[in-house]
């Protein structure tokens, strides 16, 4: 799939067609690939000869698709992030991505200790937008084997780990998204769904399939999806006919009986990732909305979005509980691994090993990471003589699992990360950012939930001394400290104050002992 002659094609045949809306903002097709034009030619202008990172920040704005669309023609690799980053972790970002230039279509805020970077605003990019055509044959876009985008996710030591994903392997992804439910053809022209920030690799399954299919992306702003009323109001006017989010903002919605196929009549197709589906979900789902249908799929960011899918149909819904993640897809290989390392027959849980031509790249220069996490291994000929190997890489995802029948099934994580709203999370990640506040001596978080999905995070921490004697304005002293260096859902929900954390017998905190005491 080529993306960029995808979107030229439908700003000639289709200019005035809305590529995105966001509330009241908007953007067409024939303005994407103009102002992308102008952009590319700037950033090649100021790039020449070298190829850095370029930071895209906003939240959901229409042209956000511009900058990142600018990005691939210009050759460059873009790294999204969303303004509901707090300032330090921005900074962290630049700091290890190296960026010199931030795209900001929102205003930047400005961070700790500075940095080596400039900013572009969003009115310095209209005086771009507005100069005079430029010559796109001075520009050269990504190849299939240039890294297109860099998604910063959680990190065990307490700093972000960038996730990079090659051109190449989005195109593939893309092909294969378009078959998702429906075909390629009955996508095109649709109004795809935007729940995930840009920030977020869901939103690259909504993103980069509207505009493959010449689509209206339409964009769900934070403020919108905290409020019930905007919320179904900002549905009701949009119209969506392909879903896309977390299983968890799906089951938000469904709290409200209105939230049905009254309200949505044009919907056709529901596409899940990010979490686990659950039969309940996906029954109430095909009861309120009969003539959509609904398709589980499973993937890390570092296997681009999604490597599985799986239609739940309602004799499926009998069959399986839990729900299956599907079946790989055509490139991809899904292999169980037991703890010794060898590879497990059917119906054996292990961890789940991703082989295939979506894989990443590894982690930007964090050579021992990638190194952890992508490892070369014999594997099976698929259909070769028993006993014949091949080495290929494969990413090893933490995740738990097992397969029946070529279905893949999802047990959990086998490690310390969770996933809370889809969101991946390492634990680790809040615990050494809590102890970077003075009065916090130990800290540890686990997290709650039910039916394998975690609902909540909880932190159990000793103080040194305290600021407040009330629990209650305790926790929120630390929730607003802990608020300044990671995001919004990074930060628990429930502080637990104890003299001392509970230890196993080899040194470690008890998760366990702290699970028993929520009760």
């Amino acid at each position: 799939m080529d993306i960029l002659a995808q979107i030229r094609h439908y700003a000639s045949a289709y200019p005035d067609r809305l590529s995105c809306r966001s509330g009241s903002h908007t953007l067409n097709y024939a303005r994407l690939e103009a102002y992308s034009d102008r952009l590319a030619a700037y950033l090649h202008q100021k790039t020449t000869g070298r190829k850095p990172v370029i930071v895209v920040y906003g939240h959901k704005h229409p042209f956000m698709q511009v900058c990142m669309t600018a990005c691939i023609k210009a050759g460059l690799t873009y790294c999204p992030v969303d303004t509901s980053m707090p300032a330090e972790r921005i900074r962290d970002i630049l700091t290890v991505s190296e960026s010199p230039l931030v795209l900001s279509v929102e205003p930047f805020p400005a961070l700790p200790g500075g940095g080596a970077h400039s900013v572009l605003s969003f009115s310095d990019m209209e005086r771009i937008f507005t100069d005079d055509p430029c010559d796109v044959q001075e520009l050269t876009p990504l190849s299939p084997e240039d890294i297109c985008y860099i998604i910063f996710t959680s990190g065990s030591t307490g700093r972000p780990k960038g996730v990079q994903i090659p051109y190449g392997c989005l195109c593939r992804f893309v092909d294969w998204g378009l078959t998702l439910g429906t075909t390629a053809a009955e996508k095109t022209g649709k109004r795809f769904l935007n729940q995930a920030p840009f920030s977020f690799d869901l939103s690259v399954m909504d993103l980069y399939l509207c505009l493959a299919s010449g689509g209206t992306l339409c964009t769900l702003t934070k403020e919108v999806q905290q409020q019930y009323r905007l919320l179904f109001e900002q549905l009701q006017e949009y119209q969506p006919q392909i879903w896309v989010s977390t299983p968890s903002f799906a089951e938000l919605c469904l709290a409200d009986p209105s939230f049905n196929g009254d309200l949505l009549p044009e919907l056709e197709l529901f596409l899940f990732c990010g979490e686990r589906l659950t039969n309940r979900t996906a029954e109430k789902l095909m009861e309120r909305f009969p003539a959509a249908k609904v398709m589980n799929t499973y993937g890390p960011t570092e296997s681009t979005v999604a490597v599985t899918e799986v239609e739940v149909t309602p004799a499926l819904l009998k069959e399986e509980d839990p729900l299956p993640v599907g079946r790989p897809r055509p490139g991809t290989r899904i292999l169980i691994r037991s703890e010794a390392g060898e590879f497990l027959p059917d119906g054996q849980s292990g961890e789940i090993v991703i082989t295939g031509d979506t894989l990443s790249s590894g982690y930007f220069k964090a050579p021992e990471l990638t190194a952890g996490a992508f490892r070369l291994c014999s594997v099976p000929v698929p259909g070769g003589p028993e006993g014949s190997l091949q080495t290929v890489t494969g990413y090893h995802t933490g995740d738990e699992g097992y397969l029946k029948n070529g279905m893949l099934f999802y047990n959990g994580r086998l490690d310390l990360q969770v996933k809370l709203h889809g969101y991946r999370i390492e634990l680790s990640d809040i615990e050494n950012n809590l102890l970077r506040i003075a009065p916090v001596e130990q800290a540890c978080v686990v997290a709650s939930g039910r039916d394998g999905r975690i609902s909540q995070l909880h932190a159990f921490v000793v103080l040194g001394s305290r600021e407040e004697e009330n629990d209650r304005k305790q926790a929120a002293l630390l929730k607003d400290r802990l608020s300044a260096l990671l995001p919004e859902y990074m930060v628990p929900r429930k502080f637990h104050f104890l003299t001392q954390i509970p230890m196993t017998p080899n040194g470690k905190a008890d998760r366990r002992k702290l699970k028993e005491m929520l009760g």
